[in-house]
């Protein structure tokens, strides 16, 4: 009989060998692998999102049209424009055109007193569909030009006076429409007006090694933590334990992403804006621009937390020992296991609850491992239970069931099979360490005996 101190890791699964620890270097180097693993993983899973939205051009457009439509984002674009418009047009004189002779001295005080109000016009200019078609547009041409030049190829860029240029004087002309028509075309803007500065000339070729690094590294990142991970698990004698590790990392690089979104983010917006409403239309634009990266982080995080469920699942606990038991004869039949595992993949890519169920790729390697880890699930049941082929868990649920109406009261005698309770009595002994596993046999043997 084994001592009551052992802990189910010394005493192990039953009808297994107990796993063996990895020595002070195999631990070493499992934990090495993991931590590196998790780390690529997260990078590549930034470089990912950069590569995918902040460098694509159609991406960008879309996600530009996102901004548009948040309030702060009109807000500060349509204060944007009509100080361009205060600044390159004499707006009084203007004024004083379009007025009647007698209250062109009002022209003045009018210019002044109307920016507000020319503010909301625009704003709500901006709100409509056929402005948003035009952004969308104006910001796809604008990036496909960008990332010409950040290819290194050249483009209708320039780099007079020390900085790289863009001129969006398009836009402004388009969204700046309405207010021309207001004014019979006496109040417009001229050429030139709504050029921004991108970047310093001198920053250009780091921005160029920076926009090769992140196209190469997404895919290549990604793959290497993946075989890091699988190495660790290869490498490991307690692959359980090496899992939970693996889950855990999982979870620290998904928590990682989230820092990087909510911390980092708004001290990278608070640091290159110092107007609050520009701060409030950078974050705005800063959180739609991060939707992927924040679907991306979901993705991690629960898949971190399914592994650590499994890894909980497949361990020598008295209740997971409990369920594996009572799943073991479904388990062993590849058609039901596999049928089942079907059947939730197929509800799993219909619903997509994470962007994952919907990428070909991610979805594909995603499958593969599930259905690799339900196949080291089967050949575990059915070496630590190898007796059990009836398939009762619908009785066994209906008697828990029943147990449970009752207040947790044992069934009375006729409703349910001494056979089943006497045999999770045994198991429970067994499991804590009082019967022996030749003992437990024994015993099992015993009563599936009786009639």
């Amino acid at each position: 009989m084994s001592s009551n101190n052992e802990s189910p890791e010394q005493t192990g699964e039953r009808g297994s060998a107990p796993a063996r620890a990895n020595g002070r270097g195999r631990k070493l180097a499992v934990g090495t692998l993991v931590a590196l693993g998790s780390l690529m993983l997260c990078v590549a899973v930034f470089a990912t999102w950069v590569n995918r939205v902040a460098l694509d051009s159609a991406t960008w457009s879309d996600t530009s049209t996102k901004a548009l439509q948040q309030p702060a984002v009109r807000s500060a674009l349509s204060a944007y424009l009509v100080d361009q418009l205060y600044t390159n047009v004499d707006v009084p004189a203007a004024l004083s055109q379009a007025l009647p002779p007698r209250l062109q001295p009002l022209a003045g005080p009018i210019a002044v007193g109307a920016e507000p109000y020319i503010e909301r016009a625009v704003a709500a200019g901006l709100a409509r569909p056929r402005a948003e078609e035009l952004w969308r547009a104006a910001n796809l041409r604008a990036h496909d030009r960008l990332m010409t030049v950040l290819n290194g190829g050249s483009g209708p860029l320039s780099t007079a006076n020390g900085t790289v240029t863009i001129d969006l004087s398009p836009i402004v002309g388009d969204l700046s429409s309405t207010l021309s028509q207001r004014t019979g075309g006496a109040v417009s803007l001229p050429p030139g007006t709504g050029t921004i500065v991108l970047l310093k000339s001198d920053q250009l070729s780091a921005a160029q090694s920076g926009v090769k690094l992140l196209r190469l590294l997404s895919l290549p990142l990604a793959l290497a933590s993946l075989a890091l991970l699988a190495l660790a698990v290869a490498l490991s004698r307690d692959r359980r334990k090496t899992l939970r590790s693996i889950a855990w990392g999982l979870l620290a690089a998904g928590f990682v992403l989230v820092f990087i979104r909510r911390v980092v983010g708004d001290v990278l917006i608070n640091s290159l804006t110092s107007l609050p409403q520009n701060r409030d239309a950078g974050h705005a634009i800063w959180w739609v621009a991060t939707e992927r990266l924040g679907a991306a982080n979901l993705t991690v995080i629960t898949l971190g937390v399914l592994l650590l469920l499994g890894t909980w699942f497949a361990g020598p606990g008295r209740r997971a020992t409990t369920v594996r038991r009572d799943i073991a004869p479904y388990l062993r039949d590849p058609a039901i296991a596999f049928g089942s595992y079907a059947a939730i993949v197929v509800l799993l890519l219909v619903w997509a609850p994470v962007p994952a169920a919907s990428d070909p790729v991610i979805a594909t390697i995603l499958i593969a491992l599930g259905a690799l880890g339900l196949e080291a699930l089967r050949r575990l049941v059915i070496r630590e239970f190898p007796d059990r082929t009836d398939r009762d868990l619908g009785s066994r649920l209906s008697a828990w069931w029943s147990s449970r109406d009752r207040g947790g009261q044992p069934a009375p005698a006729g409703q349910a099979d001494g056979r089943y309770a006497e045999l999770e009595r045994l198991a429970t002994l067994h499991d804590r360490g009082v019967l022996t596993d030749v003992e437990f046999a024994s015993q099992k043997a015993t009563v599936l005996a009786e009639k």
